[in-house]
């Protein structure tokens, strides 16, 4: 994205398609100057200033020509969402009106933005920093509503607030540190014990904040899930359960379903994309065979796989070999008909089941489940998030990551941190180097500059003037 601050941009800010009203964005320096161009109010008057913060009643004109009757609403610069002067333009929802004004726009000044381009200057503007930035994208994407709850909070500064805490102890000590460095004379030696308490502390916090990352993640863009197994051992009926809709065909015929069908459920709150697939067996027709290599293939890219297992025909050496052909996946074995089978089998097949994972090493799980009376979902239910996050989900208050970048640069800086405890503590130079490799790391998760930082921390702490 290039970076042309002083541009005035407008960029349609509702869904292209008919609307009762769809609305148009426009920001930068002096761009009220445009709207005085092409907007007279109701009474026909061209305003010499807007108000910031006001709603504005008239019409769109190409020079005598009315475009539209709209509703212009105005900021002052330093009070809108980039922090510059704009306007946004409610107009009619008609593609053809939109349009009609948007090259008006261009014809007497602004410019198209580029995506992301308006929160991107009100980062560089100083209205929000990069968590909030990338907070508004994931309200937009977020599919669950949990996500879009951990999305607000850390566009209301949650997340902030808990990074900024870690950047001011680290920047502490590193104020301790550099004072030592440069004025070795000042007696202003820190305990080393109280020291490495101080940087445990502050490696608890990030683990804290790393701790629920993958359940954040999940809450955001939700998990992909496939079901396999063996003919005919009730994926469908389960798949179509699962749905609460009859999705998917179901027949006692084996190789009913030769590709795979896909939808999306609620696990507990987590979006769930779960695909429904071929049955894994050797078999001469030339189209099941491709479902079969089609179900292999959707393995691979599955967060978690469901392998269904029954009562009927129960743990043979071919689900074995299915199960050694799955990468390194969770999974979470369904023992489907258990109304039909005797509590001997279920237990030989668990057994057999945890012989085989014993050998595989996956993190796995076993429930027990009868599709046809819909009985065990509750358990398939938490045992699934227990296999993602290691409890039963709870709406929590404190951040969450959701951001794989925020997660690796917490990650780096605990990398840099943890170096110091190969230090010797006398080794100034080398433990301020490392403070401050993780000072910028952190730094990088909001965008904020360290260095000026670090030195109003050298000042304000510790009289070094005299």
């Amino acid at each position: 994205m290039k970076n042309y601050i002083e541009d005035i941009i407008c960029a349609r800010a509702t869904p292209i398609g008919q609307s009762a009203i769809a609305i148009i964005r426009v920001s930068g320096k002096d761009s009220h100057s445009v709207l005085k161009k092409i907007f007279k109010t109701s009474k026909n008057l061209t305003l010499d200033n807007y108000k910031s913060h006001k709603a504005y009643y008239g019409n769109i004109y190409d020079n005598n020509e009315i475009i539209d009757n709209v509703l212009v609403l105005t900021y002052k610069d330093g009070a809108s969402f980039t922090n510059e002067e704009s306007f946004e333009i409610n107009c009619h929802g008609s593609d053809m009106v939109v349009s009609l004004i948007m090259k008006l726009l261009l014809k007497n000044g602004c410019r198209l933005a580029e995506g992301g381009e308006f929160s991107k200057r009100a980062f560089l503007n100083g209205k929000i920093d990069l968590t909030e930035a990338e907070a508004i994208m994931d309200i937009v994407s977020s599919s669950s509503i949990e996500g879009i709850k951990i999305a607000n909070r850390q566009l209301n500064g949650i997340l902030r607030n808990e990074i900024d805490s870690i950047k001011v102890e680290l920047s502490n000590l590193l104020a301790n540190i550099e004072v030592l460095i440069d004025y070795p004379e000042e007696d202003l030696r820190e305990d080393y014990k109280e020291f490495k308490n101080r940087l445990k502390t502050i490696l608890d916090n990030i683990d804290i904040l790393q701790r629920d990352f993958n359940r954040g993640r999940a809450y955001r863009d939700g998990i992909n899930s496939v079901i396999i197994g063996k003919t005919n051992v009730g994926k469908s009926t389960f798949f179509n359960l699962l749905l609460n809709e009859d999705k998917a065909i179901v027949s006692p015929i084996a190789g009913t379903t030769r590709d795979y069908i896909d939808s999306i459920i609620n696990i507990l709150g987590i979006p769930v994309k779960i695909f429904d697939t071929a049955g894994l067996r050797e078999t001469d027709n030339i189209i099941e065979k491709e479902g079969t290599k089609r179900t292999r293939e959707l393995s691979k890219k599955g967060d978690i796989i469901i392998y269904l297992v029954d009562t009927v025909t129960l743990f043979l050496n071919d689900d074995i070999e299915n199960i050694r052909d799955i990468d390194d996946k969770k999974i979470i074995f369904v023992i489907n008909k258990i109304d039909l089978g005797q509590n001997s089998e279920i237990e030989d097949i668990e057994k057999n089941i945890n012989d085989i994972m014993k050998e595989k090493g996956n993190k796995y799980g076993i429930v027990r489940v009868s599709a046809l009376k819909k009985e065990g979902f509750e358990d398939f239910n938490n045992k699934f998030l227990e296999l993602n996050f290691g409890e039963k989900t709870t709406e929590r208050e404190d951040p969450i990551i959701t951001n794989e970048r925020h997660y690796n640069l917490l990650q780096e800086a605990k990398k840099s941190i943890i170096e110091i405890e190969n230090v010797n503590i006398n080794e100034l130079d080398i433990v301020a180097y490392h403070i401050r490799d993780a000072l910028n790391y952190i730094g990088e998760i909001t965008g904020k500059v360290t260095s000026y930082d670090i030195l109003n921390k050298i000042f304000s702490s510790f009289c070094v003037g005299k």
